[in-house]
């Protein structure tokens, strides 16, 4: 395996925005495994919740592949999944549209070799 390549883990269609995925994602970014970890067991959010699984995932795959030492979070992305439409009803025969969005999160983890 080449060091610039990863193994990674992907949450297809989670049902939570983009949006409020990303600041957490910003956070595990580029860290050891083991401090990302830490991070998202007591980060209180729902996000956090789906990126410890999908970082987890990630690692059971690094496992698997016997890529285990100096594993740290390589890339952690966001991308917008297809968005559920709704209608809510309101008085005098008016509606307003509720976007339902849905999010792809992809986790690559890496080995560092010089360390």
């Amino acid at each position: 395996m080449k060091p610039s390549e990863g193994v990674r883990s992907v949450c297809k269609y989670a049902r939570i925005s983009p949006k409020k995925v990303m600041p957490v994602l910003n956070m595990v970014r580029g860290k050891k495994v083991n401090d990302a970890i830490n991070f998202l067991t007591f980060d209180p959010t729902k996000a956090s919740e789906m990126i410890l699984k999908t970082l987890n995932s990630a690692i059971a795959n690094a496992r698997q592949k016997n890529v285990t030492n100096n594993l740290y979070v390589q890339k952690a992305v966001a991308d917008t999944a297809p968005t559920a439409k709704r209608f809510r009803f309101g008085s005098r025969s008016h509606s307003s549209r509720i976007l339902k969005r849905n999010t792809h999160i992809t986790v690559v983890v890496g080995s560092k070799e010089g360390k």
